[in-house]
């Protein structure tokens, strides 16, 4: 039980020490960078994903009122999920 103390005493001084980050993409979007880049969120992001992501297009999945540009990336972009 000692051991594992530190560990999550550890992970969450990573976790908070990370930090974030936000920025303007050219397709007038947002991009959000948490966790040092291990998952980033964009908005009105149409960029095409690239080629070693595991892709997921969700606007197939979930048919609403068209594509919106939404992004995730997750594990530094190693797994994809997109809307458009």
């Amino acid at each position: 039980m000692k051991s594992r103390l530190p560990l999550a005493a550890a992970l969450l001084l990573a976790l908070v020490a990370s930090g974030c980050a936000t920025r303007n993409t050219s397709s007038g979007g947002k991009e959000t960078t948490v966790l040092g880049g291990a998952v980033t969120v964009a908005t009105a992001s149409f960029q095409p994903p690239t080629p070693a992501t595991v892709d997921t297009d969700t606007s197939k999945l979930i048919g609403k009122n068209g594509p919106s540009g939404g992004k995730v990336s997750i594990l530094w972009g190693l797994i994809t999920l997109r809307d458009y």
